[in-house]
Formats: C-alpha cells, structure tokens, sequence
C-alpha cells in the first residue's frame, strides 16, 4: 500500500511539473507573438531619415543651373524619372495634383530625368504631358550622389532643412505618399509656429534597372 502511495505521489508530482512546464511554454509563445504583432504594427523607419540630401546642380529645359537652395523652406518631392518609364508616367498626374493641393503649404515637386537624350526628348513630353513643375535633366553624377538609382521611378521626400524624409523605389504606393507629405508639412508647419511663438517662464512596379547608374538608351 505504501509503496502504490508513493508512486501515485510521483505520478501526480511529475503531472503536475508537466503542466506547470507546459504553461510556462505557452506564455512564452503568447509574449513572443505579442511582441512580433506590435512590431510588425509599427512603422519602419526610413534608414535615410534625418541624413544631408545632395547639394546638386542640374540645368532645367532653359539651361539654367537650379540648385536645392533655390527652394528655400519648402519640402521637396524629388522624383527621378524618364520619358520611356511607364510606372513614371502614371505617377505624373499624382505629383500635378500634390504640386497644386500643397503648394501653398510649402511642397515643391522636381522632377529629374534621366533620359540619355536631353531635352530633344524630355522637352515634348513635358509640354504634352503639362507637367507645369520644375523638370531637371540628370546625368550619373546626381544619381550616385543619390545614393544610386537602382530603378525607374525613384522618389524622395525632403524636409524643410534639407534632410532626408522617406525613399520609394518603383511606382509608390499615392494615398502613403500623401500620408507622408501631410505629416511632413503638419511637422513643419508645427515646428515654426513653435519657433515663432513668445518664449515662456519655464518632437512598388518598377522600370528595370539601368546598368549601375547609367539610364538605359531609349529604343
């Protein structure tokens, strides 16, 4: 009797170690699944967010020398396309409508082709196209100073103070993009309003792409 007592102890002893075992495994697995859903939940942030976007200085479809510093204040779009780009056509009546709906508050589209062939191509298409924002013509050099243009089209988002916001490679995503336009220029506008205020006592489809940086030829 003793001895059927004693193993009816461990028998009881070792269930219930299984169980405490057990439930100890399925609280971790819930934790780990807690922490990949808020982190899947959360936005990434861009690698380039808050870096020096390029100092460049491109001849628009007149030739004259346009520099960043020529839009003072104001946040750019800076969208990096070709005349045979088909995601790129598609995005040009997005950008018409941001240049036109946010202007006001401080958006500047640019355009910069890299079209091998210059304005012999790039100049018809624009008027066809009335595409009434600054149209730059690009070359390798700009490219590789924005960190090379793996793909067609490419676009970026920077700040009033010339930083680095957010890239899309490839035909972006319209209602995320304008997410972020409103979010940067709300932050702007937030960030001067504060700066003005009195001081008191006491925060993608994608064309291929070319060889390294180099646009490919139009056929």
């Amino acid at each position: 009797m003793g001895r059927q007592i004693l193993t009816i102890g461990l028998l009881l002893a070792a269930l219930a170690m299984g169980l405490t075992l057990l439930q100890k495994r399925m609280h971790q697995q819930k934790d780990s699944e807690n922490t990949a859903a808020t982190a899947a939940a959360a936005p990434a942030v861009p690698g380039i967010r808050g870096k020096p976007a390029p100092d460049f200085e491109l001849p628009n479809l007149e030739g004259a020398k346009v520099h960043p510093s020529d839009f003072k204040d104001k946040v750019l779009l800076v969208n990096f396309w070709a005349t045979w780009c088909a995601p790129c056509i598609v995005e040009i009546p997005w950008f018409l409508e941001f240049q036109k709906k946010y202007g006001p508050e401080g958006l500047q589209v640019v355009g910069i082709s890299l079209d091998e062939t210059g304005t012999k191509d790039v100049a018809p298409f624009v008027k066809k196209h009335n595409m009434t924002y600054p149209i730059l013509l690009g070359d390798d050099k700009v490219a590789e100073e924005f960190g090379g243009i793996m793909g067609l089209p490419t676009t970026f988002l920077v700040d009033r103070n010339g930083k680095y916001y957010s890239m899309h490679r490839g035909l972006v995503n319209r209602d995320a993009l304008e997410g972020e336009l409103k979010t940067l220029l709300s932050n702007s506008a937030n960030s001067a309003a504060k700066s003005a205020a009195p001081a008191q006592s006491s925060d993608d489809v994608e064309c291929p792409a070319p060889a390294a940086t180099t646009p490919a030829k139009k056929s």
